[in-house]
C-alpha cells in the first residue's frame, strides 16, 4: 500500500512538472540575434528558434531528474551500473537467436515488404514544383560534369544529387519518373535493413529464444509499417533519410555487444558518409559518433579508439583527394552555412504543448513530447534500476536514447505535424519494444503448454502469408507499369498548363543562353528548361541574409546572361516568396534589369546594358 502511494506521488510530481512547464512554455525565451538579416517565417515574428530547443530540454530534463532522484531518495533503490564503464573486459551471457532460427520469419516479412511495393499506386505521379525541384535541378546540372556541392546549394545534401543522378544512370534516361522508381527501390531496402535492426535488437531482450522469435515477427509487422513508398514527400515515420541511422545502429550492437572489431569501421564509414548525403542527419550521427569516442576513451579501449578514427580521417582525406579542394571546401562551407542559419530560414515555431489548442499541431506535438519522455523513462528505468540486462546492452541503449533525443531537433526545427512525426521514430521504437517485451515475458512467465506454441514455426509463417494476402491491391498491381514505358514516361505532361505555357512562350530568351539564374522557388524550372542554373544557388529561398545574398549578386554580376526568370505563382514556403526573403539580390535586380515578360504570375527580367 506505501509503495502504491509512493508510486502515485512520483507520477504526480512528474506530470505536474510536465504540464507546468507546457503552461510556462512562452515564457522561456530569449532575445533573437539576427546579425545576418535571415528573412524566415521566425524572423518576422522576432522568435529566436533557439527557445525552442531550450524549452525541449527543460520540459523533458526536468521530469527525468523527478524520477530519477524519487527512486534513489524515495524508494531506496540502488543504481544497477556495476561494470558499466568496463564493459569490454564483462562477459556478457545472452540467448541470442541465429539468422538460421528466424530465416523463414525473415522470407516471410520479405514477402510482405513486396506485398506493400506491388499493391502502392506507384502511377500517381504529381509534380511538386519545390520539392521535386530539390533534386532534379542540382541533379541535372551535376549530370553536365560541373562539379557537386560547388554546384548546388542544397537544403538536404547530397542526397538530393546522387539519388536522381544515380536513377537516371541506372534507368539511362533523365525522368522523373526514373527517380521515383528508383527511390520506390530505396524504400524497399529500407525496408529490409529496418528487419536487419529489428533482429538485431531483440537479441538485446529478457526473452528466451522461443519468444524472441515471436517478438522479432512481431516488431517487424510493426516497424515495416513506419514506412511507405511516397516521393518527394516521404514523412512517415520511418523515412528514407533513417536508413543511415539504422545502419549505424546496427553496426553500433554489433561493436558493443558483440565485439564485432569490423564494426568499428563501418561505424566510422557511416558517420563520415551521412553527412555527405544528409546534412541534418549527419550532424546528429557525428554526435553520437563524438559520444562514442568519449566512451572509449572512459573505458581506456584505446585499440578500437585508434580504429574508429584513423579509419574515420582516412575517409575524409580520400574525399579530399577525390573531389578536390575546391569541392571539399564547398561542402565545409555548406555544411557550416546550413548548421547556422537553417532554422532562421526554414524554421517554425514549436507549438505550446497541452494549452494552445487552437493551433493545429499542438495535439502532435503534445504527444511528440509525451512520446520522448515516456521513452527517456524507460530506458532510465531499464539502465539504473533494473539488473537483468548486461552491461553491454544498457550501453547501447543509452546511446540509442541519446539519439532519441538529439534528434527531435527535426521537429523543434521545422514544426509542422510531419516532422513531428518523422522526429517520433525512435521514442516509438523504443516503446514498443519494451512494451511488447513486457507482454512476453508475462507469458514466458506464465509457461503456457498451448499446443499452438509446439507450432509457432508454423503459426507465424500462416500469419505472415495470410497479411501478405490481405494487402495486396490488385487493382495498384494492374495499374503498375514496371517497364521502360512508365520510365520513360514524359515528363512534360507532369506540368499544368500554366507552366506549360510559359515554358513554350519563353524558350525563346534562353535558348541561346548557357545558364539560367532563377529567382524563384519553382526550383524545377531550368530541369524542364534542360539548362543548368548559371550559379549554386539553384534554390534561393535558402540563402537570405548578408552573407550569401552578397554571393549572389555577385555571381549576378560576373557571369555571362541576359536573363532571369524572377516571379513564380507555384509555391511560396511559409507564403513568404523570393523578392521578400532575398532583400539584398531583389534591389539589385530592380537597379539593374527591366521586365520583359510577365503572364499568369510568371516574369522574366532583362539584363540593362
Amino acid at each position: 500500500m506505501l509503495n502504491t502511494f509512493k508510486k502515485l506521488i512520483t507520477f504526480s510530481l512528474i506530470s505536474l512538472s510536465f504540464i507546468l512547464i507546457s503552461y510556462l512554455w512562452n515564457d522561456i525565451s530569449i532575445p533573437l540575434r539576427n546579425h545576418n538579416q535571415t528573412v524566415g517565417f521566425l524572423t518576422l515574428q522576432n522568435y529566436n528558434p533557439l527557445n525552442d530547443t531550450i524549452r525541449y530540454v527543460v520540459i523533458i530534463s526536468a521530469p527525468l531528474i523527478i524520477y530519477f532522484l524519487s527512486q534513489i531518495y524515495f524508494f531506496k533503490k540502488k543504481l544497477k551500473i556495476d561494470n558499466l564503464l568496463n564493459s569490454f573486459s564483462y562477459k556478457s551471457y545472452r540467448s541470442s537467436i541465429k539468422f538460421d532460427e528466424i530465416k523463414y520469419f525473415f522470407l516471410g516479412i520479405l514477402l510482405l515488404i513486396i506485398t506493400q511495393y506491388v499493391s502502392f499506386d506507384h502511377t500517381l505521379t504529381k509534380l511538386d514544383y519545390l520539392h521535386d525541384g530539390d533534386y532534379l535541378t542540382p541533379a541535372f546540372n551535376f549530370t553536365l560534369g560541373e562539379g557537386i556541392w560547388s554546384t548546388a546549394f542544397s537544403s538536404h545534401g547530397g542526397a538530393d544529387i546522387f539519388y536522381a543522378a544515380a536513377a537516371w544512370k541506372i534507368f539511362n534516361i533523365t525522368s522523373v519518373s526514373s527517380v521515383k522508381i528508383f527511390m520506390s527501390y530505396y524504400v524497399i531496402l529500407l525496408k529490409i535493413i529496418s528487419v536487419v535492426f529489428v533482429f538485431k535488437l531483440i537479441n538485446l531482450s529478457v526473452l528466451d529464444k522461443r519468444y524472441k522469435q515471436l517478438f522479432f515477427v512481431i516488431l517487424s509487422i510493426i516497424i515495416i509499417n513506419f514506412s511507405n513508398f511516397e516521393f518527394p514527400m516521404n514523412y512517415s515515420i520511418i523515412s528514407y533519410r533513417d536508413l543511415y541511422y539504422l545502419l549505424f545502429f546496427i553496426f553500433l550492437i554489433d561493436f558493443i555487444c558483440y565485439r564485432n572489431s569490423i564494426s568499428i569501421y563501418l561505424i566510422s564509414f557511416i558517420s563520415f558518409l551521412t553527412p555527405l548525403l544528409h546534412i541534418d542527419t549527419g550532424i546528429y550521427i557525428n554526435s553520437l559518433f563524438l559520444l562514442l569516442v568519449v566512451y572509449l576513451i572512459t573505458v581506456k579501449e584505446f585499440k578500437n579508439l585508434n580504429k574508429l578514427l584513423s579509419t574515420y580521417i582516412i575517409y575524409w582525406f580520400i574525399l579530399f583527394i577525390l573531389v578536390g579542394q575546391n569541392e571539399f571546401l564547398s561542402f565545409i562551407d555548406h555544411l557550416i552555412y546550413m548548421a547556422q542559419y537553417v532554422d532562421l530560414v526554414h524554421g517554425l515555431k514549436y507549438p505550446q504543448p497541452i494549452f494552445n489548442v487552437e493551433d493545429k499541431h499542438w495535439f502532435r506535438a503534445t504527444k511528440g513530447l509525451l512520446l520522448q519522455l515516456l521513452a527517456c523513462l524507460v530506458v532510465i528505468r531499464e539502465v539504473f534500476f533494473k539488473n537483468n540486462r548486461s552491461p553491454q546492452d544498457k550501453i547501447f541503449l543509452i546511446f540509442f536514447i541519446i539519439m532519441s533525443f538529439i534528434a527531435y531537433k527535426n521537429a523543434l526545427g521545422r514544426s509542422d505535424a510531419q516532422h513531428i512525426r518523422m522526429s517520433s521514430d525512435f521514442p516509438l521504437i523504443i516503446l514498443f519494444f519494451f512494451t511488447i517485451e513486457s507482454l512476453l515475458q508475462y507469458l514466458q512467465k506464465k509457461d503456457l503448454k498451448i499446443k499452438f506454441l509446439n507450432r509457432l514455426d508454423l503459426l507465424i509463417v500462416t500469419i505472415l502469408i495470410f497479411l501478405s494476402l490481405s494487402t495486396f491491391n490488385l487493382n495498384n498491381f494492374k495499374k503498375n507499369q514496371f517497364s521502360a514505358q512508365s520510365i520513360l514516361g514524359d515528363d512534360y505532361k507532369l506540368l499544368d498548363q500554366d507552366s506549360k505555357d510559359f515554358i513554350n512562350k519563353s524558350a525563346k530568351y534562353f535558348n541561346n543562353e548557357e545558364c539560367i539564374f532563377n529567382f524563384t522557388t519553382d526550383i524545377s524550372l531550368p530541369y524542364f528548361f534542360k539548362k543548368k542554373t548559371c550559379n549554386k544557388y539553384f534554390s534561393p529561398w535558402l540563402i537570405s541574409g548578408i552573407k550569401l545574398e552578397n554571393e549572389y549578386v555577385k555571381d549576378l554580376k560576373n557571369t555571362d546572361h541576359k536573363y532571369i526568370i524572377y516571379s513564380s505563382p507555384k509555391y511560396y514556403p511559409d507564403n513568404i516568396n523570393t523578392k521578400k526573403r532575398l532583400k539584398i539580390v531583389n534591389n539589385y535586380l530592380k537597379k539593374n534589369y527591366s521586365k520583359i515578360y510577365s503572364e499568369n504570375g510568371f516574369e522574366i527580367l532583362e539584363k540593362l546594358n
